[in-house]
């Protein structure tokens, strides 16, 4: 059997922050190598390189990508023969009780240059222009979930609870059949995608390519689809079945996806900003309509049509200042790059390459 690359997002900007899910990852993987002190495209550059060389070697791979520029690579997780996780952390914080013998800190930091760097007098210039523009993002962000929250207010009002407990419970009888694993179950963490300076994104494609089944929840915001899902999660878990939550690109506690690997099962909502259909040529493709349960009266359409333009222009001014700041952090990491030693950096991970 061919080895699988994945992709994923390693951060989601949402409306309560950024949000990235490395804690997780670093629990899950046997050997985590942190690379800090310099924050560039070459290092991000050396990490493609890094799943390049071990998926050749016969593993499998997940790719986490950076928000603001898709095609730079975040962290890479090489899943087998054993997990290690190698992470662009100079920007993280990581607390000491995840600092333990399975972490290995590689310091970058004498592979730059400072004194190239402090002289060039826009560095710290374009340092404070990018914190002004996040800022603007964020808020604007979180401007985007409150008039998300008026959303669902509307639409809860004329949602049939019972009905859509009843098609749940149909979901629970069929998916799993009674059946209950005589094992430890495990819950992992991912996210389905972002906002990115060219708007929402995702990698669902990636993510559910190898899934036998899929269902694709259509449904308004604010009738449960998220709830849902995380019962399901938690009915899976107490079965002993194996559970990935994906997490949502806006709404940090809220969950988008859930897999299943055990039953190469998925369930996911396929609404805006991630819309998607089932695929004539999956068979196990399939649609899980809970919009049915839902009427809103003329009077609440009404009211719906003017809360979606407004969290519209919420997501628009976002996305706005997301390219914006990521213009300047473009020009702060080529910055560095201008002031990396790639001899040094190549003596420096070169261990990295010689681990399988």
């Amino acid at each position: 059997m061919s080895k699988t690359v994945t992709h994923f997002f390693g951060h989601a900007m949402t409306g309560q922050g950024m949000k990235n899910v490395y804690k997780d990852l670093m629990n899950e993987a046997e050997t985590v190598y942190l690379l800090k002190g310099a924050h560039s495209f070459q290092v991000a550059a050396l990490l493609q390189k890094l799943g390049s060389y071990y998926h050749e070697k016969g593993a499998d791979i997940e790719y986490f990508h950076d928000p603001l520029f898709e095609q730079a690579i975040e962290a890479v997780f090489v899943k087998t023969p054993h997990p290690i996780l190698f992470l662009q952390a100079t920007n993280l914080t990581i607390k000491p009780d995840f600092m333990n013998m399975r972490n290995d800190v590689i310091s970058l930091s004498d592979c730059i240059d400072e004194q190239k760097l402090a002289a060039n007098e826009t560095f710290l210039t374009l340092i404070e222009t990018k914190k002004t523009y996040y800022q603007q993002c964020f808020t604007a962000l979180a401007n985007a979930i409150h008039i998300h929250d008026d959303w669902e207010v509307e639409t809860r009002k004329q949602m049939n609870w019972k009905g859509l407990d009843h098609q749940y419970a149909e979901l629970v009888t069929h998916l799993f059949e009674g059946k209950k694993l005589e094992k430890p179950s495990t819950l992992t963490h991912r996210l389905l995608g972002t906002l990115t300076p060219a708007g929402a994104r995702d990698t669902v494609q990636s993510i559910t390519q190898n899934l036998e089944k899929r269902l694709f929840i259509k449904g308004y915001p604010g009738t449960g689809k998220s709830s849902m899902m995380k019962k399901l999660a938690n009915e899976a878990l107490n079965r002993g079945f194996d559970v990935q939550l994906v997490w949502c690109g806006l709404d940090s506690n809220s969950i988008d996806m859930v897999i299943l690997p055990e039953l190469n099962f998925c369930i996911f909502d396929s609404t805006e900003p991630h819309v998607y259909f089932p695929d004539e040529n999956r068979p196990g493709d399939a649609i899980f309509d809970i919009a049915k349960h839902c009427q809103p009266t003329a009077v609440e359409e009404a009211n719906i049509k003017s809360i979606v333009a407004k969290y519209k222009a919420a997501i628009s001014e976002a996305t706005h200042f997301a390219k914006l700041y990521a213009e300047e952090e473009r020009k702060v990491r080529a910055m560095v790059d201008d002031a990396l030693d790639l001899d040094e950096l190549e003596k420096r991970t070169a261990k990295l390459f010689k681990l399988i």
